[in-house]
């Protein structure tokens, strides 16, 4: 769902927009980072819901008298169903939105034909032509390879669905393996209970209370953190002073508390200092995630800006650049009386930003995959520290390329400087 916004806070940009902005360029600012912001803070919300309302069915339909099995499986059927609900709402409240027209499945194959009236041909420069999907597919992938802040983004888009499974699966579990190691389970060797399903919970309920108060912590802080980080990127547009911040938080909580020797927050080698590792680790999720869409989408509006002010046609000999500035256009005996065709000129990006958001979540699903199975691996090999170790890893390259960002941003500044 956060990535399925994400087109909704690149917003669509029309020239009537792009006009304004170019006059207010020094002053004007992009509520995209605050959207995020505000995104990010329904997510830390619907997190809490989850582990208030969804997390308990289970438990609440075996007090009916529900076996276990069937628990879980009306449980599956009520948030599936609520899902659906959600998906409805969308469908209505998300029509007819600006920029939308003329979208639909036929795009998957061929580009949209051409609507613009003879009446119109003068300004046919001013036209932004739509690809078909499997052409901005590949495009939106090409971007990140091309522009510094669209990889970035990507790049906090998988840390960011890392993060999720680190938190809602890795915590959990080591929990869990350290309770039963210990033999605070109810079984004196620290060995797998054999009992019955049902009475698993009961038999490491404990492990179960504890995992459940150190992620509602991180989630809480997540949540309290999302406006702050919705603000704080339009502050530090070309440094992504936040998003490093965030990162270095996930370097330290992640590391810290794989190498706690215990997750208690009480007890002999329990510390309460165990929640400020859980806080530092919701700032890395939340500001992986506000931060990532932030930086993406003022990446996208950014390049649209530069469009507008300097167009780009693609020819067979390659790219020419045409001027703003239309007192200056003077027609020569070389100039062609057909211009080339529409297919060759350059595309606005806030025409791929359904695509982009695409390439957003597959770089997060591979975030996810990555995660789950050489953490998991690890965890059984190795150390049940290994998937914490290796989140660390993930905001550390986030944190490097960051600063990479930052260093080009600022000597690109500097040679502008200099130039002027």
């Amino acid at each position: 769902m956060v990535t399925a916004v994400l087109p909704a806070v690149a917003g669509g940009t029309s020239s009537e927009q792009l006009r304004l902005r170019e006059e207010s360029q020094a002053e004007a600012k992009s509520p995209s980072s605050r959207l995020a912001g505000f995104v990010g803070m329904c997510a830390g919300g619907g997190a809490l819901i989850a582990l208030a309302i969804f997390l308990p069915l289970p438990a609440r339909f075996q007090s009916w008298g529900y076996s276990p099995s069937e628990a879980i499986q009306y449980s599956y059927y009520l948030v599936a169903s609520v899902a659906l609900l959600v998906s409805f709402c969308c469908l209505i409240g998300l029509r007819d939105l600006a920029s939308e027209e003329g979208r639909g499945w036929h795009l998957l194959w061929a580009a949209p034909k051409s609507s613009v009236s003879e009446t119109d041909r003068p300004d046919l420069s001013k036209e932004v032509i739509q690809l078909p999907y499997f052409d901005q597919l590949g495009t939106a992938l090409c971007l990140g390879l091309r522009n510094r802040d669209i990889f970035l983004g990507y790049l906090g888009g998988f840390v960011a669905r890392a993060s999720s499974v680190g938190i809602s699966l890795f915590i959990p579990l080591f929990v869990n393996h350290y309770y039963r190691r210990s033999g605070l389970c109810g079984d004196e060797q620290g060995e797998v209970s054999k009992s019955m399903p049902k009475d698993i919970k009961q038999t490491c309920r404990k492990a179960y209370i504890l995992a459940s108060i150190l992620t509602g912590v991180s989630q809480l802080v997540a949540l309290i953190a999302a406006p702050a980080f919705g603000y704080l990127p339009e502050r530090s547009r070309r440094y992504h002073a936040p998003l490093l911040f965030a990162s270095l938080a996930g370097i330290l909580g992640y590391t810290v508390f794989a190498r706690l020797p215990s997750p208690q927050y009480s007890g002999s080698d329990g510390s309460a200092g165990v929640f400020v590792l859980m806080g530092l680790i919701g700032i890395s999720q939340i500001g992986a995630i506000v931060c990532s869409l932030a930086v993406l989408s003022n990446g996208i509006l950014s390049i649209n800006l530069d469009s507008d002010n300097s167009e780009t046609f693609h020819t067979e000999e390659g790219p020419v650049s045409t001027a703003t500035n239309q007192g200056n256009q003077d027609v020569d005996e070389h100039q062609p009386l057909l211009q080339r065709s529409t297919r060759h000129r350059g595309h606005q990006l806030s025409h791929l930003k359904g695509s982009i958001a695409g390439v957003y979540s597959l770089y997060g699903g591979a975030g996810i995959l990555l995660l789950t199975k050489l953490g998991g691996q690890l965890f059984d090999d190795l150390s049940p520290a290994s998937p914490f170790y290796i989140m660390a890893g993930f905001n550390a390259v986030l944190l490097l390329a960051g600063i990479a960002t930052g260093a080009m941003s600022y000597s690109k500044m500097s040679a502008r400087r200099a130039e002027a």
